[in-house]
């Protein structure tokens, strides 16, 4: 049986949720990405909703984040956050990251992108470390995702507008998936563990939507990602909805 798996985030790990060529296979938390791969080598395809491939030393945007921002707007791009360069990363406090950050470029460090980091360096060092999984596991943004589902990007914000935001984005979701709702209900109730948040949960789904089917409907943004300098590619991956 062909998987594939969407990866998102949570508080004590990372959520993933798995479907086959046809139907929704399950959800797992996993502790750290490590143990994530060792159960799901095997994939077709493993998408992960973290900045993969990182700038050493550059003031400019990865191309990809900058690329996300413009689909994005006017109202979304917000959520595409600032991606530390990779010596930002390895640092243990906000504080030494921030100065390894303006070293290295001519920006700084906000707080938002530092909730972030460690999970950054977790898949960054990870990726560095296995060859195998490079090209295996890949970068996929949930807002990307819904805006090449949906043909534009969502209207209510997830932070402002909750409720709306949830029920937006699972309706977009069913154009895919007839019975979204009821594998959402089903994981967001039940003993997953990872203290995932609602917002977690839907982005995993819509992140593993995105890896499900054939290779080739897959798109880039970039359309022709560059590598960093250790050669992994910055790119975000997406699905445009097939045309009726």
């Amino acid at each position: 049986m062909n998987t594939y798996v969407g990866v998102d985030g949570c508080p004590e790990g990372w959520i993933a949720v798995v479907y086959s060529d046809t139907d929704f296979v399950g959800a797992w938390f996993y502790e750290d990405v490590s143990d994530l791969w060792e159960s799901h080598a095997d994939a077709e395809r493993i998408l992960v909703d973290v900045p993969i491939g990182l700038r050493e030393n550059s003031s400019d945007p990865r191309e990809c984040d900058a690329a996300a921002r413009d689909v994005l707007k006017p109202d979304r791009y917000r959520s595409v956050f600032p991606t530390p360069v990779r010596q930002a990363a390895r640092q243990d406090s906000y504080e030494d990251a921030k100065e390894k950050q303006e070293e290295r470029t001519d920006g700084s460090l906000n707080r938002q992108t530092w909730g972030i980091t460690p999970k950054i360096d977790e898949v960054d060092r990870f990726l560095l470390e296995n060859e195998a999984a490079r090209g295996a596991i890949r970068e996929a943004h949930p807002e990307v995702c819904f805006w090449a589902f949906a043909g534009e990007e969502m209207a209510y914000s997830k932070t402002n507008d909750g409720a709306r935001a949830f029920w937006e984005r699972v309706a977009v979701l069913r154009t895919l998936e007839e019975d979204v709702y009821d594998h959402l209900w089903e994981v967001g109730t039940g003993d997953l563990g990872g203290s995932p948040s609602t917002d977690d949960v839907v982005d995993a789904f819509a992140v593993a939507l995105t890896a499900r089917g054939d290779g080739d409907g897959l798109e880039t943004l970039p359309d022709d990602p560059e590598e960093d300098e250790a050669g992994l590619p910055m790119e975000m991956v997406y699905r445009p909805k097939p045309r009726a």
